[in-house]
């Protein structure tokens, strides 16, 4: 079976990403995938086949596939059931649908609240540095699946660290909505059984449980390989129609 590995925020060093699993880590026959903040958007369509083109003989010869998550720094074009772009070694992954990569059921939910938002558009020079739909799109409790492996997602649940705060370049509106992000991930921790759940978004390390749920937070380009499923009940919740999971 291949290997499965996590990585935190890229920010549009897609070319470091592949350098450091390859070189670094001698990572291959694997597949990775990135927690968000990708940084797709910020250039045309071409530029990004431009760069996947300058990568591709390294994932092939190193039989890598790299998935991506919704990030609040990534265009939400791309993450849609008819994205932008696809490419047989690179795709981008859709929110709220679960995945069956490497053996593990993977429930995907992008997006958050950036914390720097002051007002209008920042605007670089072939982009923006935000969307006004960069929040997670939320779902009725009802439509969550019932039991995955591992969570994926950009922010985290109040539960999970960092400990929410506000910034002082943060306005109030701005930081309601951050809360109400973190609220909904919450709810889904409590209504989803999964055994894992990994995140990036805040650039630091952090780990930790709920329950015996076990949650990671993975830095700015670093890599971690997922754990072997469990066979048990992590959260000692019971199915839907009562049985034992």
């Amino acid at each position: 079976m291949r290997d499965l590995y996590f990585c935190g925020d890229v920010h549009g060093k897609f070319r470091e990403l592949i350098f450091k699993a390859t070189q670094k880590y001698k990572i291959e026959h694997s597949d990775i995938i990135v927690l968000g903040d990708f940084g797709v958007g910020f250039h045309k369509q071409e530029y990004y086949v431009q760069e996947y083109n300058r990568v591709l003989k390294k994932l092939e010869k190193y039989d890598l596939n790299i998935h991506v998550l919704r990030g609040n720094h990534d265009d939400p074009s791309y993450f849609t059931d008819q994205p932008k772009l696809d490419f047989p070694r690179l795709h981008f992954l859709v929110d709220h649908k679960v995945y069956e990569i490497c053996g593990r059921k993977l429930y995907i939910v992008g997006g958050a609240n950036s914390t720097d938002i002051v007002c209008g558009d920042f605007k670089r020079t072939e982009g923006v540095d935000w969307w006004r739909d960069e929040d997670i799109k939320r779902i009725p409790i009802s439509d969550l699946p019932n039991k995955v492996d591992i969570i994926l997602s950009h922010s985290a649940p109040i539960s999970f660290e960092p400990v929410i705060k506000r910034f002082e370049e943060t306005p109030l509106y701005q930081y309601e909505k951050i809360l109400e992000e973190r609220k909904y991930l919450s709810e889904i921790l409590k209504n989803v059984v999964a055994d894992y759940w990994f995140y990036g978004h805040y650039h630091h390390y952090y780990s930790g449980s709920y329950g015996e749920l076990l949650y990671r937070c993975l830095p700015e380009l670093e890599f971690y390989l997922a754990p072997e499923p469990k066979n048990h009940n992590p959260q000692g919740k019971e199915e839907k129609d009562g049985t034992e999971k």
